[in-house]
């Protein structure tokens, strides 16, 4: 959403401020809009950490949760390659989560080719 925001040449992942916050809120808008139509629509949501109230939330409209994990070296990987370096900390995070053992379904996938 921020690169079509941001429009041609944007930087796919460093963005500002005053644009991530207009983001964020279209998103919001996005999701609560797809939740009135659940019952005719199959929406998919992607959240790398959501909060507990989101997952009450989500669980509460019928939501199936799975996490896609390829595996923490992959993902490493991936960030190393594409995202910021501050973004280490959030794959950290997410895999601390994952060993204490938070409650999700998992789907391991294969890493894509590119």
């Amino acid at each position: 959403m921020a690169l079509a925001m941001a429009g041609p040449g944007a930087d796919h992942h460093k963005h500002d401020p005053t644009l991530l916050r207009i983001v964020h809120r279209a998103r919001q808008a996005a999701i609560h809009e797809a939740e009135r139509h659940l019952a005719t629509t199959d929406v998919y949501l992607i959240r790398t950490l959501p909060q507990p109230k989101a997952l009450v939330r989500y669980k509460r409209l019928g939501a199936r949760i799975v996490a896609v994990d390829p595996g923490e070296e992959i993902v490493r990987r991936r960030v190393r390659d594409m995202r910021q370096p501050e973004k280490e900390g959030v794959v950290t995070a997410w895999y601390r989560q994952r060993r204490r053992g938070a409650p999700r379904a998992s789907a391991p996938q294969s890493s894509r080719a590119w």
